[in-house]
């Protein structure tokens, strides 16, 4: 089977689906149907998302996997999100800051995570 392409080759434009068919007995729907942001997922995201739910959720996992670091991760994953349609419910700007200060030893592990649960 052919990998799933939601850009158009040429202009690179979203691309979308018109037409679905029965495998079945060949019953074919015809209009304009939205492509689920999943389907539209880089290769990239879709071994974030993967490594996300691999590893149960831990995103330190997930940095030390890829060989990046934890905030690099964290903006990631934050992209991510964004993408299929879920903002923060916090300031990223602040977290980020947070974990920039946390990984350079400018503050200690306590006092990030006090930080980001005050932010949160």
């Amino acid at each position: 089977m052919k990998k799933f392409i939601s850009k158009c080759p040429v202009c690179s434009s979203k691309l979308r689906i018109k037409a679905l068919e029965c495998f079945s007995c060949g019953t074919r729907i015809e209009g304009k149907f939205e492509i689920h942001p999943f389907l539209e997922l880089t290769d990239e995201e879709f071994n974030l998302l993967y490594l996300f739910l691999k590893t149960r959720g831990n995103l330190s996992e997930v940095s030390k996997i890829l060989g990046i670091s934890y905030p690099t991760t964290r903006q990631r994953f934050e992209d991510f999100l964004k993408k299929i349609g879920i903002e923060p419910s916090y300031s990223n700007q602040e977290v980020m800051e947070t974990l920039d200060l946390l990984e350079k030893g400018e503050i200690t592990p306590e006092e990030a995570e006090k930080r980001i649960r005050n932010i949160r």
